[in-house]
């Protein structure tokens, strides 16, 4: 008798331990892609990479945006009072004269000429927009608007000259800051496709006849692969100038599109004496400056947006709603970097 209770006993516990284990599983998506690589190696690459030095990762993604950032071009030519007025008549109509344009403009075809004169675009930093002391004069034919030469005036004297790739029409802002001095900011491209676009913004400030560069940060870094795979976006917006503030809308997707990342935040910038630089509270927002700069597309591949979103990715493994995502998230980024 005693025997036959033991097994009856042993089997009750062991039934009572299957059905506890099928329990706990949890479901199996029938419809969901196969992965090319176990749970475990997947954590296990999260981790290798998470143990990589970011600084080497940081600098090539900032090696392209920060070569155009600042090197911009000094100028010091000066223009009688006479041509000065000139140029200031001639720039709010659009058209500046050929002859009064080539003592600063020089780099330019002579398809962009149109009886005798240049087409430019007029924008003024000052109240008074009839007679500025600062303002900007932007060389681009209009059929051909993605690009042009911009160069900058202190009163009679150009001081500086970027060519910027706008892509989209140029959009020149500023406003004073706390000190006084005038700030102005656009947008740079960097690249344009099907499923991915690249913009900073550009930040200088006037100083002591110079336009000092003072701020460059993302303004919309967007990666979309296939349909159904993983994408991530980033878009800033500028909400306020005092000081200055970005708000960012960002997300990291998966599998069908499901978000494993979806949020915004807001990131302050105060001007800084020591460094004549805007400073970003990052500390005060929900991402760092390495996780908004991971969102361009600076590196090529995934390997700089995990490492900077380490610790999240990791805090997400362990969520039963996200773990899936992340999985085939970095599934597909081990796929791509293993070619």
């Amino acid at each position: 008798m005693r025997p036959y209770l033991y097994h009856l006993v042993v089997l009750f516990f062991w039934v009572f331990y299957i059905a506890g284990c099928k329990q706990s599983a949890a479901p199996v998506d029938e419809n969901a892609r196969p992965m090319a690589y176990t749970e475990k190696q997947l954590e296990s690459f999260l981790d290798s990479i998470g143990r990589l030095p970011i600084e080497p990762m940081v600098k090539e993604a900032r090696h392209y945006s920060d070569s155009v950032f600042y090197s911009r071009q000094n100028m010091a030519v000066k223009l009688s009072a006479s041509d000065y007025q000139t140029l200031l008549r001639e720039a709010k109509k659009g058209l500046i004269n050929e002859k009064l344009a080539r003592q600063f403009h020089t780099d330019y075809d002579s398809s962009e000429v149109y009886e005798g004169k240049l087409y430019a675009s007029f924008h003024p930093f000052d109240k008074n927009e009839n007679q500025p002391d600062q303002f900007a004069i932007c060389f681009e034919v209009p059929a051909m608007n993605s690009e042009g030469d911009v160069y900058f005036f202190s009163k009679n004297q150009c001081i500086s000259m970027h060519h910027i790739f706008h892509r989209y029409g140029l959009e020149m802002e500023h406003y004073q800051d706390e000190e006084g001095k005038t700030v102005i900011y656009y947008r740079e491209n960097f690249a344009s496709g099907t499923g991915i676009w690249w913009f900073d913004y550009y930040f200088y400030r006037y100083e002591d006849g110079k336009l000092l560069p003072v701020l460059s940060e993302l303004q919309n870094g967007n990666l979309s692969m296939i349909p159904a795979y993983r994408a991530r976006w980033l878009e800033s917006t500028i909400v306020d100038t005092n000081p200055v503030t970005l708000k960012m809308v960002y997300y990291l997707s998966g599998e069908n599109g499901d978000y494993i990342l979806n949020d915004s935040t807001n990131v302050q910038y105060r001007w800084d004496a020591k460094t004549k630089t805007l400073k970003g509270d990052y500390e005060s927002s929900k991402l760092s400056q390495n996780q908004i700069l991971s969102y361009n597309l600076g590196t090529g591949n995934d390997l700089f947006f995990i490492r900077a979103h380490y610790d999240m990715l990791k805090r997400l493994l362990k969520d039963k709603t996200k773990r899936r995502l992340v999985l085939y998230f970095l599934n597909e980024a081990k796929a791509d970097l293993n070619g």
